[in-house]
């Protein structure tokens, strides 16, 4: 089979668009849960204190470094709940559009046609609806708190501002797999149908509100995002951690960024080919399992990749048009289909490149 040239020009706009999440005390004075700068002596554990090209340093170096009274002075931020609260809420906005349908630029007429037409025959196999439930199950499992997860009374509460729908409060449904319990399906099919529809483009998007309620004990900490703190920017009394945070009024309110919660509702890869599979990974491109520091979707395994299965469109088409219906389609194209929902930038070589090598 001859290969299949990538265009050039390959970019589709991601459909699934969260809200930065904001962090609040969970009471009646609806307080929000601020950053707080601390100064620290943090402790000397790092191998080149005592190792020098793997063998000990000079036990005099040693002592002078880890006994000096200034020797690991930290600044940094925090986030804690006071210490007359037990419960904090996480707030966001989520909105799902039909960007999938179509590449919103694309070189070659005849290559956007074939991706046009494979994201139709999805949608009319009801492969949308398929991936609805993924990414609901990602909401209502709480993924989207991270290290914030575990605690009691965890509540999600969704809320469909410009839509009929009533607002529901779930508890936390504590599976790993992103998928829902057949004995709340009755319960949770509007939702996936409205998600469902802003994806298939039968509606121009669903927007929802998202809030999770946790407790965790009185003046426990909590785990907003962390900015990136570039290295030639540290020195004397500046912070080593920099927690994220949006301005309300002129109050710095603790906060998730919204790519933080982007990747857990995206945590839906366990179509990936590994034997020792053993949970979902955000959908991407290659897959990267960040735990074990691999991607394990690469051309060596199985063309399993992203470009492999572009570069292969007919055979994609035809897997999906022969399933009798979302269940049957292969696991290949429901990940192709959700990198699309992702977004990105997908383009190959240029031709002048090309032609270079």
């Amino acid at each position: 089979m001859a290969t299949v040239q990538l265009p050039s020009l390959l970019n589709y706009t991601r459909s699934i668009v969260p809200s930065e999440g904001t962090f609040w005390v969970a009471n009646a004075d609806n307080r929000p849960l601020l950053i707080q700068d601390k100064t620290l002596l943090g402790t000397i554990a790092n191998y080149s204190s005592v190792y020098k090209k793997d063998k000990q340093r000079d036990e005099g170096a040693i002592e002078k470094e880890m006994m000096a009274g200034d020797n690991n002075i930290q600044r940094v931020d925090s986030c804690h709940l006071p210490a007359d609260a037990d419960t904090f809420e996480l707030r966001f906005t989520l909105k799902f559009l039909a960007n999938a349908n179509g590449p919103e630029a694309c070189e070659g007429a005849e290559f956007r046609e074939d991706l046009e037409s494979i994201a139709q025959a999805y949608a009319e196999k009801g492969g949308f609806t398929l991936l609805a439930e993924r990414y609901l199950a990602n909401l209502l499992n709480g993924r989207f708190l991270w290290r914030n997860r575990y605690g009691v009374q965890r509540q999600i509460t969704l809320r469909a501002p410009y839509n009929e729908l009533k607002e529901k409060t779930f508890e936390i449904i504590d599976r790993a797999e992103p998928t829902l319990p057949q004995v709340r399906m009755d319960e949770l099919k509007p939702w996936i149908d409205h998600i469902a529809s802003a994806l298939s483009g039968k509606t121009s998007f669903f927007l929802m509100e998202v809030s999770a309620r946790v407790t965790i004990g009185l003046g426990q900490e909590v785990y907003p995002s962390q900015e990136f703190v570039d290295k030639d920017s540290r020195g004397q009394g500046k912070k080593s951690k920099t927690l994220f945070f949006v301005q309300v009024a002129d109050q710095q309110v603790a906060a998730m960024h919204s790519q933080k919660i982007g990747n857990a509702i995206r945590t839906i890869d366990n179509w990936y080919p590994d034997a020792n599979a053993d949970r979902p990974l955000a959908v991407d491109p290659f897959t990267v399992d960040k735990r074990r520091a691999r991607a394990v979707r690469l051309p060596d395994h199985g063309k399993s990749d992203f470009y492999s299965l572009l570069k292969n469109l007919p055979a994609l088409k035809d897997d999906i048009e022969h399933a009798p219906n979302a269940e049957a389609i292969p696991g290949q194209a429901h990940y192709f289909m959700a990198v699309l929902i992702r977004g990105g930038v997908f383009s190959g070589e240029k031709k002048a490149e090309k032609k270079a090598k």
